[in-house]
């Protein structure tokens, strides 16, 4: 009866020998491209805090425009039927001036960093970054691997760094997500077709801010 060939300790300890320096060169080179990411990532952040600032800024100067063009376009279409006196309801109903007034001072807030210290004392109490617990689930994961990840100041490695980037870009990606939605939801404009669309984008954000946190990207704001 034929038997299977053993392949000799010293084979095995020469092969393993041979192939340590490879994986320890990929690992290195990993972590080299990582350094650089984390280097474009700081500055990205640094460029999209102004970016953000700026987006808020002309919202909230859009915004007032439309309800300035409304109130002349309702003067001029009857202005015998014109009544200074209107109804509290209907008042209400002219929320423009107040969006514009906040999208204002949201852009503002972002600019001289009062508004990011407040959304993060606001929203860091809320119940979010729910990835990292669904990667703690079964500890197939070690759980100080996840605090890291979790953690910009908790992180050793330059790829946990650049994992804690990737979320930040996400939770980024969700707050102008939401901000957006509420813009287009609050104005009738003719880039919105559906309103259906836009609360899944709505949705969407909100989804995605729960899952990788509301304020992982607002750290690098300040």
């Amino acid at each position: 009866m034929l038997m299977g060939k053993s392949i000799h300790p010293l084979l095995i300890a020469e092969n393993n020998t041979l192939y340590t320096p490879i994986v320890s060169d990929i690992f290195n080179g990993v972590e080299e491209l990582c350094l650089d990411l984390n280097e474009f990532f700081l500055v990205f952040f640094s460029y999209m805090k102004y970016i953000f600032a700026l987006v808020l800024l002309l919202i909230g100067t859009l915004t007032l425009l439309r309800f300035r063009g409304i109130y002349l376009m309702k003067r001029i279409r009857d202005k015998s039927a014109f009544n200074e006196n209107k109804s509290i309801k209907e008042k209400l109903k002219q929320t423009h001036v107040f969006l514009g007034i906040m999208y204002l001072f949201m852009g503002c807030g972002i600019l001289f960093n009062y508004l990011t210290h407040i959304l993060i004392w606001v929203l860091e109490p809320l119940p979010d970054g729910f990835l990292f617990q669904f990667l703690g689930i079964g500890n197939v994961i070690d759980p100080n691997s996840i605090y890291r990840i979790s953690n910009y100041d908790a992180a050793i490695s330059p790829h946990e760094k650049t994992i804690y980037f990737c979320f930040a870009l996400v939770s980024l990606i969700a707050l102008l997500q939401i901000i957006l939605s509420i813009w287009f939801l609050t104005n009738e404009t003719s880039l919105i077709h559906s309103h259906t669309k836009t609360f899944l984008v709505l949705f969407a954000g909100i989804i995605e801010g729960m899952l990788f946190g509301f304020t992982t990207s607002l750290r690098f704001f300040l």
